[in-house]
Formats: structure tokens, C-alpha cells, sequence
């Protein structure tokens, strides 16, 4: 077989044309395990978003205009995920948990995506670009969603584990608060007051975007403790 016909040394696809296809997986695996169709969505939405952070800490890192327009992406593709989950609950008679858990977690999720995607947006219009204080606040951000998506797969069925995903992301939220206070006090020293205005805002936005994430944790919480 020549080396053009082997599927193998194919060129792959950038990432974000994948993405569609991968949440919709995630809906089909954890239907058929749980035979649940909306967890599954509310997994698969979890799922897209966790890999809108991850897109988003690379570009924290430095990574620049390939990881930014990924994170554009997978927040429409969250949205997507997401106008699906309510789709489903609208035609949906009784659900394994509370439809308004359901409806207020995916809300929640996607207002953490909304916010990092904001954040590159912001970033690009003010010609600012990340640093390592903003790095450290992506890295805690990823983990606390990571925590929160792994919660939601095993809301309906260990919901112990659920409870200390929710804090996890409480603490992660604690991890963005202290590198902002970091940060803030790095910016004492810096001597060009447009950098100083500039990033001041922008880690602001992070701190933000942790909001989002703790109201999410709290309501995971939430969704345990009403659970029979």
C-alpha cells in the first residue's frame, strides 16, 4: 500500500472540526450505558465546555490566535450542546433528576464558557496579551470545570462523588482569587500605567469567569442534596 492510500499518514483535521462530532459521541455512549438522554446531553455539553477551557488555558499560556479561535468555536459548539439539552427537556415527561437542576446547570455552564470567550475577545480589542499570572488563573479555571463535568457524570448514580467534584471546583475558585491577588500585586511595580489599566481589567474578567464557575459548583451541590 503506497503511503498516500494509508489512512494512517492521513493529515488529520484541525481540532475544532471535530468538535460537533465528539460531543455528539459523548451523547450516544453515556445514552446507551444509562439510557438516559438527558444526562447524556448534560454530560455532552460539560464535555464541550471543558474543552472550550482547555482551549482557553492554551491560549492563556500564550498559545495566541490558533487557541482563540478555537475557544470562539467551542463556545458555539457548547451552545449548540446546550439549546439541545433544552430541546430535550421540553419533551421530556420526568427526568433522573430535577428539570430545573438540569435547565440552571447547563445555564451555568454555559455562562463560564461565555465569560473566557469573552475574555479573548476583550484581550484582542485592547491588544493585551496573557501572562503568567493570567496562565495561573486559566490553569485553576480548567481544573475547577474538569471537576464540575466529571461531577455531572455520576450525578444520578454517586452522588458522593459528585459532592466532592463540586468542591474541588469551590477550591479551584479559591486558586483563581489568590493568583488575582498576585496579580494585583505584581501590577504595584510596573512603571506604564495604559499596561497597568489594561491588565487590571483583564484579570478582573478572570476573576469573573470564577464567579461563574463557583455558582456552578454551588448549585452541583445543589442537585446532590435534592437527590432521594
Amino acid at each position: 500500500m503506497s503511503i498516500g492510500n494509508d489512512p494512517a499518514s492521513a493529515p488529520r483535521a484541525p481540532r475544532r472540526h471535530g468538535v460537533a462530532w465528539r460531543w455528539r459521541g459523548w451523547v450516544e455512549r453515556f445514552a446507551l450505558s444509562s439510557g438516559s438522554d438527558v444526562m447524556a446531553l448534560l454530560v455532552a455539553q460539560g464535555e464541550v465546555s471543558r474543552t472550550a477551557l482547555e482551549a482557553f488555558l492554551s491560549w492563556s499560556q500564550g498559545s495566541g490566535p490558533v487557541a482563540a479561535h478555537l475557544v470562539d468555536d467551542l463556545e458555539k459548539q457548547a451552545d449548540e450542546a446546550r439549546h439541545a439539552l433544552v430541546a430535550a427537556l421540553r419533551g421530556s415527561f420526568a427526568t433522573p433528576i430535577g428539570q430545573e437542576d438540569l435547565f440552571v446547570l447547563s445555564e451555568r455552564c454555559d455562562r463560564v464558557v461565555n465569560r473566557v470567550k469573552n475574555i479573548v475577545a476583550e484581550a484582542e480589542i485592547l491588544s493585551w496579551e496573557p501572562d503568567a499570572h493570567a496562565a495561573r488563573m486559566a490553569t485553576e479555571l480548567h481544573a475547577g470545570m474538569t471537576a464540575v463535568v466529571d461531577g455531572f457524570a455520576c450525578l444520578t448514580s454517586r452522588g458522593n462523588v459528585t459532592a466532592e467534584a463540586a468542591v474541588t471546583a469551590t477550591h479551584c475558585v479559591r486558586g483563581v482569587e489568590h493568583a488575582y491577588r498576585d496579580a494585583m500585586s505584581d501590577l504595584a511595580s510596573r512603571p506604564d500605567l495604559r499596561d497597568v489599566f489594561t491588565a487590571r481589567e483583564l484579570y478582573r474578567f478572570y476573576v469573573r469567569a470564577a464567579e461563574a464557575l463557583e455558582t456552578l459548583a454551588d448549585r452541583l451541590w445543589y442537585a446532590v442534596l435534592a437527590e432521594p
